[in-house]
């Protein structure tokens, strides 16, 4: 098992409600691939530090996590189709 953590930014013009559902989504997508030990955090809505899809402002999820080399592919994959996330980050 390897240690994770990704950092992913959703649109700023969602509501509270669709980041929370966004984050428990997040949440049962690392679940269903098996990982260990995951704790979620939302950090809010910041200002970021340059546009991205025309977004000014974002909201920022963080986890942390095991898991196995071969499924974090399916969370990548996952995470890049996602239409709501603007940015992620994946950092072993």
């Amino acid at each position: 098992m390897i240690k994770y953590e990704i950092v992913c930014i959703l649109s700023g013009e969602m509501s509270e409600e669709e980041v929370r559902e966004a984050e428990g989504n997040f949440a049962t997508l690392l679940n269903s691939n098996e990982a260990h030990s995951t704790q979620t955090k939302i950090w809010g809505k910041r200002t970021l530090a340059y546009p991205i899809n025309k977004n000014d402002e974002g909201y920022y999820i963080q986890a942390n996590f095991d898991m196995s080399e071969d499924k974090i592919k399916n969370v990548d994959n996952s995470l890049r189709f996602d239409q709501k996330i603007i940015r992620y980050l994946i950092v072993k």
